[in-house]
């Protein structure tokens, strides 16, 4: 029983072994990560988010300001507030004009936009000719509630006269549109139909393009040359977040890992498209900005890439979010925020 115990500890002690190694080795070829899809409130403390970035290596952060109320003591972030912390960190922060607004909640105003959301593209374009934004987003298109409240569940229409209005604004300053919408068919059909007719557009699809089959996301992939995805929040760790099938799954909807091993057909469609995909942790909420959470999904994401080739890999880590939201124009104290 003695040598029996023995062998096991010994066995398992190379397999953590040889995990660290193949962590450690694929972050020798890229070293640091950028944070492709963030998030900001007025009660996030902006000491903590340097300090788990810096923690787990990542570098850059692509921040989107959430309008959304969260639960008390978690207030709503503005576009002012990421301009301040973008100042506040030279070259760390890259605010997108947020899009996640009470505002814009009812599908009849994104076919006819009402007086404040004509507002709201009208703000949009005046922003971007700062030069102080980097994109606009996150667009929510459709979404699943994981709170309680009206702007919780939302389905709106991606096909709609809002989103071919942002689209030209996107065009005329040549920034991405990240957008939130699960892979719901119908959807996605919609979706083909605004990538093609914007074809000048780079749309960067959240979370695994809505979570899709890995058969949909290739397809989509191969016949829209300006699409994008993000894999935020994918991961399958914690209680929550959408790599572990939070806050529901549908017919529709996959997952990318378990326990940290890639799904195959995932895998194949990433080393396809190596040019097409980006991280992130989406820490969207105050409570969430920590070591333990930001931590362990900056952690699997290493796992995970060790998995890919390395050239796929360093495309994911950081060189696809410098190339889709064009990063390498940022210069200290001259055009930077």
């Amino acid at each position: 029983m003695r040598i029996c115990s023995r062998n096991i500890v010994v066995t398992v002690m190379i397999l953590v072994t040889l995990v660290m190694v193949r962590e450690g080795v694929a972050a020798e070829r890229y070293g640091s990560m950028i944070d492709a899809h963030g998030h900001l409130g007025a009660s996030f403390d902006w000491d903590t988010i340097i300090h788990v970035m810096d923690r787990n290596n990542v570098s850059r952060q692509i921040v989107m300001p959430r309008y959304y109320p969260g639960r008390s003591g978690d207030s709503a972030g503005t576009d002012e507030l990421a301009l301040e912390l973008a100042s506040k960190y030279p070259g760390r922060f890259f605010p997108l004009v947020g899009m996640q607004k009470p505002e814009l909640t009812g599908a009849n105003k994104w076919h006819n936009p009402n007086e404040t959301v004509e507002s709201i593209l009208n703000e949009t374009e005046a922003k971007l000719s700062t030069g102080h934004f980097w994109g606009i987003g996150e667009v929510i298109v459709k979404h699943f509630a994981y709170t309680s409240g009206r702007h919780a569940e939302l389905d709106n229409p991606i096909y709609s006269s809002f989103m071919k209005r942002l689209s030209q604004i996107a065009i005329r300053f040549d920034v991405p549109i990240v957008l939130h919408m699960e892979g719901e068919p119908n959807s996605v059909k919609d979706f083909a139909r605004l990538l093609k007719e914007n074809s000048r557009v780079r749309y960067a699809w959240a979370h695994s393009c809505g979570r899709s089959k890995a058969s949909v996301i290739r397809a989509m992939l191969k016949n829209h040359p300006n699409l994008y995805c993000d894999l935020a929040s994918m991961t399958n760790v914690g209680k929550s977040g959408y790599g572990i099938g939070w806050p529901r799954m549908e017919e529709y909807t996959a997952l990318i890992e378990k326990n940290g091993v890639l799904f195959p057909k995932m895998r194949e469609v990433y080393e396809a498209f190596p040019n097409r995909f980006m991280i992130g942790m989406d820490v969207a909420h105050a409570r969430g900005m920590n070591h333990k959470n930001y931590g362990r999904r900056a952690k699997r994401f290493r796992e995970l890439l060790a998995q890919l080739s390395p050239q796929t890999a360093a495309a994911f880590a950081k060189g696809n979010a410098i190339r889709i939201f064009k990063l390498d124009r940022y210069v200290k104290g001259d055009g930077g925020i």
